[in-house]
Parts: structure tokens; sequence; C-alpha cells
């Protein structure tokens, strides 16, 4: 390993330039990713890298939860792959995004190696830590083989992409003896929008080992024996090292849109993915097969076209008297300022309530409904290029009031989409009022007043706040 890296990192050099020979040039242009985060789902992070200094966070650590592979701190890396990656992302003198913020989503395990179900649980805090509104990015440096079903993984990213999630995935590294063979035939790599991305030498020409074929989106440096790729390593603060593969092609792309993302901080997923795509360099990769894109990643700094919004995520839906109270996180607004928010309640396919609230309210409650039923409810933002796209229909809880004396599951009590666990507190100030029971779960109404109570879906994330009415 080495204690400074090598002048000029020839992957930043090839990057920024449309044809080859290499210039010695590694600028990366204006852009920096400030402000947005990129999630590197991997082996962990050197936390305190000089090249991230202050720009890091310990995000979920399932091998140490699980007791399976431990580290201290968690979410730190045993293996380096995962703070190779990080840098490539985000290292101030390897990386592309110099400002974006590392969150360390450890899955793998010291060998690098990990479960489907680990992975799935990881992906599914990253998607309930991600605040709607803000691009962020997710970079996947792993992959499963159809045969092995990665199913769920495929549903997470998924969900990822329509809450607001770019996702870069590595393309792959060929089999047991190290062949590229069709890429769409992994996951997350066969995710049609997410990115996925093959790698290339210093020559353009494919890696021999990466995955190929029609899910390939685009093409990065990867480098191989002859010309491998520099960046962070794991065993000192400012320690450097040298590797291969389609993972590091992937954390390339993930700057490059962490930079656009920096400037338009609004902008969706599939108006990223598809100015990514259209600003490669096309025909430069030589030796490609006619199912894949020749395709380059080329840093080009112009703002992504606006359009309309996506989809509203971590909708809420808590019960009042005659009412429903539904809260929501603003959805990606295309790069357009939002101009309203339509909530619309359902019963029996037909829409009987609908409430239109001002582009900067992300909470409403809808009256005139009926005490024992039911409902479903939807929720759309538009801007002035259109509409958004509509959330799936949550089923709300059975409306009702609140009386003094009443225990109630908390279970029956709100309900939260995405496929998430409602977490439940109380307010110090309203204790007289009401209080939680434990296993199960469970409401406790002592007298009549106010109760106010906080929702959310991850441990020490800012609660939802709802005020519940008692009556004697």
């Amino acid at each position: 390993m080495e204690s400074a890296p090598l002048t000029p990192p020839w992957h930043l050099d090839r990057i920024n330039q449309r044809t080859l020979p290499l210039d010695n040039n590694t600028d990366r242009g204006v852009l920096s990713g400030a402000g947005i985060d990129i999630y590197v789902v991997d082996t962990g992070l050197r936390l305190d890298h000089v090249e991230l200094s202050g720009r890091t966070l310990a995000g979920i650590d399932v091998p140490t939860l699980r007791e399976t592979s431990e580290v201290d701190p968690p979410a730190s890396d045993c293996d380096g792959h995962g703070t190779h990656v990080s840098g490539l992302a985000a290292g101030t003198s390897v990386g592309v995004a110099t400002a974006a913020r590392i969150i360390s989503v450890r899955v793998l395990d010291c060998n690098g190696d990990g479960e489907v179900d680990q992975v799935v649980e990881a992906l599914k805090w990253v998607r309930a830590h991600h605040r709607g509104g803000r691009l962020a990015i997710a970079n996947l440096s792993l992959g499963v083989d159809l045969g092995d079903d990665g199913t769920a993984i495929k549903e997470q990213v998924e969900a990822m992409i329509d809450e607001g999630i770019v996702v870069t995935v590595a393309a792959g590294n060929g089999d047991s003896s190290g062949r590229g063979f069709d890429a769409c035939e992994i996951v997350p790599g066969n995710v049609e929008r997410a990115l996925t991305v093959g790698a290339t030498t210093v020559g353009d020409a494919p890696a021999t080992y990466s995955n190929y074929g029609s899910c390939v989106d685009l093409w990065a440096p990867g480098g191989d024996r002859a010309k491998a790729i520099e960046s962070l390593w794991k065993d000192t603060a400012d320690d450097y090292g040298l590797d291969i593969g389609t993972s590091m092609a992937s954390p390339l792309v993930a700057g490059y849109v962490a930079q656009l993302a920096g400037q338009q901080p609004g902008i969706c997923p599939d108006a990223v993915n598809e100015a990514v795509i259209l600003r490669a360099t096309a025909g430069v990769v030589t030796g490609l097969g006619p199912t894949s894109a020749n395709r380059m990643l080329f840093l080009d700094p112009a703002p992504v076209a606006p359009g309309p919004p996506g989809r509203a995520s971590h909708v809420m839906v808590t019960p009042d008297a005659n009412s429903l109270v539904v809260s929501w996180d603003r959805p990606c607004d295309g790069a357009s300022p939002l101009t309203k928010t339509v909530v619309s309640v359902v019963r029996d396919g037909k829409v009987v309530a609908r409430e239109t609230v001002a582009p900067d309210k992300t909470a409403v409650r809808v009256r005139g409904l009926r005490t024992g039923v039911r409902y479903r409810v939807v929720v759309k933002a538009e801007n002035a290029l259109g509409a958004g796209i509509a959330t799936k229909r949550l089923a709300s809880p059975e409306v009702r009031g609140y009386r003094a004396g009443q225990t109630i599951p908390v279970a029956g009590l709100g309900t939260t989409d995405g496929g998430f666990d409602l977490k439940w507190t109380t307010s110090a100030g309203t204790k007289k009022v009401c209080r939680l029971l434990p296993a199960p779960s469970r409401l406790q109404l002592l007298r009549s007043g106010t109760c106010r109570v906080g929702l959310r879906t991850l441990s020490g994330q800012d609660a939802v706040v709802r005020t519940l009415r008692v009556s004697p």
C-alpha cells in the first residue's frame, strides 16, 4: 500500500475528456457534489481517511448487528474494498465529487462476502434514512447471480429509485475463471432504472473480466493488472492502494451523479440517468459486441433539463375524529418548483375526499370521513411542467376518536408505506394524558386532553408529530 496517491490518477484524466490520448489533466470541473449523500453499500469505510475528512457518516452495519463479522467502530472497513470505492466517488484527490458526503452501509464481511437478506436489510435502512426532496445516490459494487434469488434486492433497488435515490451498480466481474458474461444475469445489474456500469482499461478496451450486454448502460475506467485504479485504503488514515474491477467503475458514475445533484438537488433519478447516458462519449470503447452500448462516462457539468416531479415517500396516515391526518416526504421536484400537492381519499375505488395543499406543506387533515371505516390514501405533487407520480394507494387505519380510559394497540393507529414499521413515542409534556405500554405496544389514554405522539420509521430519525384529542 502507498502513503500518497499517484499523480495524476488516470481514471480522472480519462473521464474529463472525450478521446485518448490522456493529457495529464485531472480537472473535475466546477461541480463538487456539496450537500449530496452517497450511500456506499459495501464492506464499510475508513471513516477518518484524510481524503474524506468531515464528510463521512457511519450508517447501518448489518454484520456487526448480527454478530457475524463485528468491527469497531461500527461501519468501519476490515476488507478495504468499501474504502477504495468510497474514495473513487468522493475522495479529494482520487474521487469525482470532492465535497459529497459518504454514508457507510456495511453489508459485506472482512472477506468481501455477504448474504442476500443482509443486503436487503441495509437497502431498506437506506430508504428509511433518506429523506425526500433531495437527490441521493447509492452505489452497489456487488451482485448476486440470478440463481441465488436476488429478487428481494431488486425490489429494494426499484423502491429506492422511486423514492428519489439514483442507484449505480457494478456490472460484475465475470465468472469463476474471470471472464465476463451477460450483466443481465446478475442482480442488481439487471435493474432497468439503475445505472449499470462496465469497466474499461487505460486503452479504452472493455476489461476481460467485465460483464457486458444490454443491461450495461455505460462504461468507466476499472483498470486491469497492467494499469490498476488507485484510491483510498483501510489501514491508516492516509493509506492508498490499487484495485481493479467494475466495482471501481461504478463509483465514478456515482460521483458524477452527485456533481449534477449538487447544482440541482431536486432533480429526479430518471432524468439524471438519462442525462448521464446521453452525455457519455459514444463509440470510443473498442472491441464491444453488438449487444453492448458503446458509451464512456464523461463529466459534462451542464444542468439537467427540468421535468415533472417524482413520487412522494414516507406517507403516514393516522386517524382522528371523523378525519385522517396524512403526512409525507416531498418528492423530487424535477428541478422545477412544486406548485401544489393533492391528497385523495378513496373508498371502493371512488374518491370521497380531496385536499389540495400549498407546495411547502407536507401534511393535511382530511375531514368529513365516517367513523369505523377504512380508506385508501393517494398523494400526488405537481409542478409547472406537469403532474408527478401518484403514490400507491395506502390503506388507512379505521377512522376513530379517542376517549379517556382506552388502551389501544398502536398497530391499529397508524400506517406507513414502503413496508416499514412505525416506531411510536409520546411527548413528556403529555404524560398525564397518555403513555405507551410495551409488549405489545399500546397507547394508554389516561384522561381527556391533548396527547402528542412521535412517529418514526428509523430509530434516531426526527419524529413526525401527531396531536390526538382525547375526550372524557
